[in-house]
């Protein structure tokens, strides 16, 4: 948890009436305070979409905050909006960020106001000017056309970059803030500023690194009847089986992956597989699992071996994963637990 948030609030300074817009539209602008205040950065980037509500006149505003450097603080960002007014807001490391200001109008946006927030509930203001991003950012880069990567392929990249984003069967959406929070810890990583904001010159960077990542890995797709994997077979050259069953093992036979897809499952079944597989037991160290509804993932230590597995309950069939190898060898085989375990998706329309 962090251990301060922050507020937006943004104020207009007028407020034209203007029809109910028929389709979400992207904001993306830049906003420097009139005043500097303690723990909130003098420049930030708002990336968002506002999108019409039930009303007339009526917004919401749901993003991404980042601070420009020398600060690096970031977070979602989200409000809503009544004809051009937006009253925003964000949680970062130093307190609750509000913002008052003319964003969803036909206009350029106009000035409002900045508040911070301290856990003590200590708010400092100041005005803040906002102009529009139609270029290249100074200090930061080119932010990438809405909709030039989805959530999957983000995902994807940063896997092979070494930042999961986590467990997840989603198809391919808008860029959330899983991919957003894993993209900026890469950015970080490479003492690259963002904040999670995608760049044009990151996806570059990004895409290229992943291209040479599985070409190292010699990684080859699997899939068919509504789902898709792989498998890396630099390390795991030793093929064998076939569908609905296939295994993969290492030449020395000691690193094992079996994918598969098992007859279908009902609600019972399910749950009592899940408690097999998570039920505590002597000997199990280092065990970590996640379940979202139909969707799991778990891994853990037993008997010298470590253990990995993902599955995916579908009405057609279960999908299946399960890597193990020995504790001894975690140097060369670690690195690929969760993009195995992430890189097996199941559709609505799997079946064996």
């Amino acid at each position: 948890m962090r251990a301060i948030t922050w507020v937006l609030a943004v104020a207009a300074l007028a407020t034209p009436a203007f029809a109910r817009e028929p389709a979400a539209r992207t904001l993306r602008v830049i906003g420097e305070t009139a005043a500097p205040i303690e723990g909130a950065p003098a420049r930030f980037v708002i990336d968002a979409v506002i999108t019409p509500g039930d009303a007339a006149f009526q917004g919401r505003l749901e993003g991404w905050f980042a601070a420009l450097p020398p600060a690096g603080d970031s977070d979602e960002i989200e409000g809503d909006c009544v004809e051009a007014r937006c009253a925003l807001s964000a949680d970062g490391e130093n307190g609750k960020l509000a913002i008052s200001a003319d964003l969803a109008g036909p206009g350029a946006p106009g000035a409002g106001k900045l508040a911070l927030t301290d856990d003590e509930d200590k708010t400092v203001e100041t005005a803040v000017r906002f102009t529009p991003i139609t270029g290249p950012v100074p200090g930061l880069g080119t932010l990438a056309a809405p909709g030039a990567i989805g959530a999957s392929e983000l995902t994807d990249l940063l896997m092979w970059a070494g930042y999961p984003t986590g467990f997840s069967n989603s198809d391919d959406e808008a860029v959330d803030w899983l991919q957003r929070e894993a993209l900026a810890e890469w950015q970080a990583g490479r003492q690259r500023p963002g904040g999670g904001l995608i760049l044009v010159e990151d996806l570059a960077l990004l895409r290229g690194e992943a291209v040479q990542a599985k070409r190292a890995a010699d990684w080859r797709p699997l899939g068919g009847g509504g789902w898709t994997g792989g498998y890396p077979a630099a390390v795991l050259p030793k093929a064998s089986g076939a569908a609905p069953e296939q295994r993969f093992a290492s030449a020395d036979g000691a690193a094992v992956l079996v994918v598969a897809i098992d007859p279908p499952l009902d609600g019972d079944a399910w749950d009592a597989l899940v408690d097999q597989v998570t039920t505590d037991r002597d000997g199990v160290e280092g065990r970590s699992y996640t379940r979202v509804n139909d969707e799991m993932e778990i891994s853990y230590e037993e008997k010298g071996r470590v253990h990995a597995a993902a599955y995916h309950r579908r009405e057609g069939g279960l999908a299946r994963l399960e890597f193990s190898f020995p504790a001894a060898q975690r140097e060369t085989y670690e690195r690929y637990v969760p993009i195995l375990q992430r890189s097996l998706r199941a559709g609505k329309d799997l079946k064996r």
